[in-house]
């Protein structure tokens, strides 16, 4: 089995944002410890501390106008130089991010994006139920795909 690392982005303080780091979260219980899960504030944190790995997934949530639905994007390493760019670290978009991965993670062949939609930011803790749905989608996708690399 490949090694794989989970990465659940957002903001638990900020309500729908929260929705990479509830699928983390929910993934944590259900997985064993060989896979590790990792919640992160920010995709620059993301960058910054998480291990070298073979297959990564990726949760975060994106703004759209149908709230809890899935963004899903598989990338393959490519035999190809990436480069570095200048970055700040407060503005990484998902294209950025997974070029920046590409280029620190050596031994990364895989990258499986999830974007989970949503159409509202707030303070608090409050989840809508569409996006409580999409979050339940993603955990199922991605036990499922687990599964799969794991010749289960």
């Amino acid at each position: 089995m490949p090694d794989i690392v989970v990465l659940g982005i957002g903001n638990q303080y900020a309500g729908n944002d929260s929705a990479g780091v509830i699928v983390a979260r929910m993934l944590r219980e259900k997985l064993p410890p060989s896979i590790t899960v990792m919640e992160c504030s920010s995709a620059f944190d993301a960058l910054m501390n998480s291990p070298d790995c073979s297959v990564m997934i990726i949760v975060d949530s994106f703004l759209s106008e149908n709230p809890g639905s899935l963004l899903i994007e598989t990338r393959e390493r490519r035999n190809e130089e990436y480069e570095t760019f200048q970055i700040d670290p407060h503005d990484i978009d998902v294209d950025k991010l997974l070029n920046l991965l590409w280029f620190f993670k050596k031994s990364l062949k895989k990258i499986l994006f999830i974007g989970i939609g949503v159409n509202e930011i707030d303070l608090g803790e409050n989840i809508a139920p569409a996006v409580s749905n999409g979050i339940d989608v993603a955990v199922s996708l991605i036990m499922n795909e687990i599964n799969r690399l794991s010749g289960k």
